[in-house]
């Protein structure tokens, strides 16, 4: 459950910045927006999901973990 809402979220992340390069590249006439912000996305897709990932998976024995 945990890894499908994470993977979900990173990939939804990833044609966020995926379709911002598009939008600039209409702009700028130049594919480097594209390339830039999917390498961008593609970091920002794994930080989310994971983040995603370990919030609902929670701690051991559905506890939060000690600071």
């Amino acid at each position: 459950m945990a890894a499908a809402v994470g993977g979900i979220t990173g990939a939804l992340v990833l044609g966020g910045f995926i379709g911002l390069g598009l939008i600039l590249d209409d702009r700028v006439a130049s594919i480097v927006p594209v390339i830039v912000l999917s390498a961008a996305g593609a970091y920002a897709a794994w930080l989310v999901g994971v983040i995603v990932f370990g919030a609902v998976r929670g701690g051991a024995n559905g506890q939060e973990g000690e600071a």
